[in-house]
């Protein structure tokens, strides 16, 4: 057990870290649409924290595995694109999508000198790297193709996945009269 704890805890975090994002995507989709306009600041709160949440996720989930016995990758292989060779192309867009949702998510902190209107167009990428990070975790995973993990996959992306055909398609929840 003891030769595959770096493995294992690297799989536990990036299952946090799918499961955080999709939930912070789920709130920030009803944050920005018609769902939820009189409790948005309540949820500002909320998609910080998930969103944070994510980004420690995902650090322990990379930086983890520098200490795998089986693989031994080295830095530049959890964090620069097309370096590793394990499973180059799905590695590849799991590291994209982490700085991805790393870069986006930590701009927050930074719109008020980028500004709100640009902070919220560059904001709207995140949904794409959600996007890259699912397929990632489906493509490459230990656990991909096991049915204990597309369970809680289904539950936590597709809510999170309709909310964000909702939103690419314009529709809107109706107004209540």
């Amino acid at each position: 057990m003891t030769e595959h704890v770096f493995w294992i805890t690297s799989r536990a975090a990036g299952t946090a870290a799918l499961l955080f994002s999709s939930a912070a995507v789920c709130v920030g989709l009803a944050m920005g649409g018609a769902f939820v306009r009189r409790r948005g600041a309540d949820l500002r709160v909320t998609h910080e924290a998930l969103s944070l949440a994510t980004l420690a996720a995902l650090a322990v989930h990379a930086l983890v595995l520098l200490g795998d016995s089986f693989m031994h990758p080295g830095l530049a292989d959890v964090t620069v694109p097309l370096v590793s060779s394990f499973q180059r192309g799905w590695t590849t867009m799991g590291i994209v999508a982490g700085w991805m949702l790393l870069l986006l998510g930590l701009s927050y902190y930074a719109r008020g000198r980028i500004g709100v209107a640009r902070w919220r167009t560059l904001h709207r990428f995140t949904s794409l790297a959600w996007l890259l990070g699912v397929v990632h975790a489906v493509g490459e995973g230990t656990d991909a193709g096991q049915p204990w993990f597309y369970l809680p996959v289904l539950v936590a992306v597709v809510p999170a996945a309709v909310l964000l055909i909702v939103r690419l398609t314009g529709v809107r929840a109706p107004v209540p009269t």
